[in-house]
């Protein structure tokens, strides 16, 4: 998590043929357990996203957010951990004129 006082963010990614991702209730409890409070899905041909985020959410417990939405194919998904958090606004773009 960046900062320390960050929303923390991670995205999962595996493709098609692995499954889909795990989302069900068990599942939402289980990663609302770890910290995450918003799972969004994405996805196209090529595969699926999911994005975990959390106030209270401790990257360093990814590896078990990993077995819970994709518990038989975990070591097939790549996961993006967040770098860097940038807050925008058209506040700002106007204040510049």
């Amino acid at each position: 998590m960046c900062g320390g006082s960050a929303v923390a963010t991670a995205l999962l990614i595996g493709a098609r043929d692995i499954g889909q991702p795990i989302v069900g209730p068990v599942t939402a409890g289980r990663l609302a357990a770890l910290g995450i409070t918003r799972i969004s899905l994405l996805g196209d041909q090529a595969g699926f996203g999911v994005v975990l985020e959390g106030w209270a959410f401790d990257p360093a417990h990814i590896d078990e957010a990993v077995r819970t939405v994709f518990p038989d194919h975990r070591n097939d998904v790549r996961v993006f951990g967040e770098i860097e958090q940038i807050a925008v606004s058209r506040a700002a773009l106007e204040g510049s004129r």
